[in-house]
Parts: structure tokens; C-alpha cells; sequence
């Protein structure tokens, strides 16, 4: 059982991105893919990854063997959305920490002997490892990645109002069904049956959504807040890329209207569609004058959101 203990302090400082991390998003599918897990909604989404998948891509896949573990370093504690700049970060990682993450791994069997070459920090295996990180993110997150993108920030604005109305601890008592708060702990059955005790000592919890993991995760570093991703509550709907809604509202427009999601700043909307603000602005100015967003200031910030045709439009994607 792993438990992570929080004070008043922790609760407090206790945050829910507003995006999904890149390299989580990527390293979940790769463990979708390579230990066969339940693909509950994205069956379509893992058979076209499956068949798109290259010799390349395997150094990247050779790391995502282990059911239920996956190495830190490739899911840096602040990782974002620009995967070239968490590449850079994950590349970066020191020769010490790859081998005490992987070399215990490799002597139990779990991952394959060529690995060890990337344990030593030998520069052949991290741009081998670069390389399929970054051939494996165009087939399997790239083309999804607005619509993942928006899930995440439905849901999030689903537990931000929790968090408003109701408090942090009840985002927290229903942050996934497989952990459980209890008495200002929360705790997941982990895999090995040892028991692990997390104190972040007032350093917080900094809660990371995701839409293709399938399983809680959590990282620790020193002077860090404690890192948990969870998987998000997804509907059944087939991940798909879109592509009929983009033939009728242009690919970027079309992004836009699945990032606008329960409501997001226009910031927001750039960063996860990848545009200026000022290019942002004018595409939900259109979609707002067809009626599939709302639009209404927040303090500083202009939020949009979809109104009931947009979402319906959304949703049905039009094929």
C-alpha cells in the first residue's frame, strides 16, 4: 500500500493542472500498447497505433514493459505540452539517476538487455531514444492530442468546482476509484504488496489528469511537491481525430471548438491548439457568432465555453 500523508499546509497548496502532460499522455500509451491493458473506448485508437508502430519507436516502448511502473525521468515533475522541450529535459537526465531507475529492472528481467546501454547514458541510445519518442508521439498522441486535450479540461473543470464549492478534500476522496481518502491520507493498493509511506511536508500535491492512463501514478522528489497523475473519467466515446469536423470548419477552427471544452481562457485555448492568442481570439470570435460558444469575462480573463449546439456538433463530429 502506498500512502501519501498531507497536512493542513499540503491541502492547501494542493493544485489540478489545466493540461495534460505530454510525456505522460505518451508514456501511457506506450504502456497501453506494450502490456495490454484494458482499452475501454480507444479500441480503434490502439488498433490504428498498433498497426502504425516502426522499429524506430522501440527504444521508447522497450521502457513501458513493466505492468504498473514506469520510469520517472521520462514523466519530468513539470512536464507540459511542447514535447521537444520535455525531450530536451528527459535527455538531460543524469547518468546516476537512469541507472538506479533502470539497472534494478533489467537484473530482474523486466526490460530487455539492450536497455542497458541507455542505463549508461551512452549518447547513441539517448538519441536512439529521442528519436522513438518522437516518431511513437506522431501516430499515437499527436493526432488525438486536441481532443485529449479537451476531455482533460472538462474534467478538470468538473473537479475544480468540487474543489470550489465543496473543498479540496472531496476532489481528492473522488479523484479516481482506485485510491482511497481516509483520514487526511491518501492511499493506493500498489504493486509488490510493500508498504510505502509519502510525506510531502508542506510541499504540496500538484495533481496531473490524463487521458490514457489507466492506472494512478505518483513521483517524489526532493524539495518537489508530490506528483500524482490520475486517469480522468472519460466517456465511451471512439478517440478519434476529428477529421470530418475539420473538413467542414478548417482543421484549426476545428481544434479550437474541442479545446474550448467547459470553459478555458483564450491563453489556454492557443497553448493547447498551438496559435497566437491573437489567432485564438479570432477563431472563437467566429465560433461564437455561429452559436457554439459562449464567451464571459473572469476576472482578467476571457473564458469560453461550449454551448449546447457546439457540443452536440463536438461530440457527433459530424461522421
Amino acid at each position: 500500500m502506498l500512502t501519501v500523508h498531507l497536512t493542513a499546509l499540503d491541502l492547501s497548496r494542493t493544485v489540478l493542472r489545466p493540461l495534460p502532460s505530454v510525456m505522460q499522455e505518451l508514456t501511457a500509451a506506450g504502456k497501453r500498447l506494450m502490456t495490454n491493458v484494458e482499452a475501454d473506448g480507444i479500441a480503434g485508437w490502439k488498433a490504428r497505433t498498433r498497426g502504425s508502430l516502426r522499429p524506430v519507436m522501440r527504444p521508447f516502448l522497450d521502457l513501458c514493459r513493466v505492468p504498473r511502473w514506469e520510469p520517472d525521468f521520462l514523466t519530468p515533475v513539470n512536464s507540459g505540452t511542447d514535447l521537444e522541450a520535455e525531450l530536451d529535459t528527459v535527455l538531460a537526465t543524469p547518468v546516476a539517476t537512469l541507472r538506479a531507475e533502470l539497472v534494478p529492472r533489467l537484473a530482474a528481467g523486466q526490460l530487455p538487455a539492450r536497455v542497458s546501454l541507455l542505463a549508461s547514458g551512452d549518447p547513441r541510445a539517448l538519441r536512439a531514444l529521442h528519436a522513438a519518442a518522437t516518431a511513437f508521439h506522431a501516430v499515437a498522441v499527436a493526432p488525438y492530442w486536441v481532443e485529449m486535450s479537451a476531455a482533460v479540461q472538462a474534467d478538470r473543470a468538473s473537479r475544480a468546482s468540487t474543489m470550489i464549492d465543496v473543498g479540496v478534500e472531496q476532489t481528492l476522496r473522488t479523484l479516481s476509484p482506485f485510491l482511497r481518502w481516509e483520514a487526511s491520507s491518501l492511499s493506493y493498493a500498489c504493486a509488490g504488496g510493500v508498504d510505502i509511506d509519502l510525506e510531502p511536508g508542506g510541499r504540496g500535491v500538484i495533481l496531473v489528469p490524463s487521458y490514457l492512463k489507466d492506472q494512478p501514478s505518483f513521483m517524489v522528489l526532493e524539495d518537489e511537491p508530490v506528483v500524482i497523475g490520475f486517469p480522468i473519467q472519460r466517456s465511451r466515446q471512439e478517440l478519434t481525430s476529428r477529421q470530418p469536423l475539420a473538413d467542414l470548419l478548417g482543421r484549426t477552427r476545428a481544434a479550437v471548438l474541442a479545446a474550448v471544452g467547459n470553459g478555458v481562457s483564450t491563453t489556454d485555448v492557443a497553448r493547447t491548439v498551438g496559435v497566437s492568442v491573437g489567432s485564438a481570439s479570432q477563431h472563437t470570435s467566429v465560433l461564437r457568432a455561429a452559436g457554439l460558444i459562449t464567451t464571459h469575462r473572469a476576472g482578467l480573463a476571457v473564458v469560453h465555453a461550449l454551448t449546447p449546439l457546439g457540443r452536440s456538433l463536438l461530440h457527433r463530429g459530424l461522421g
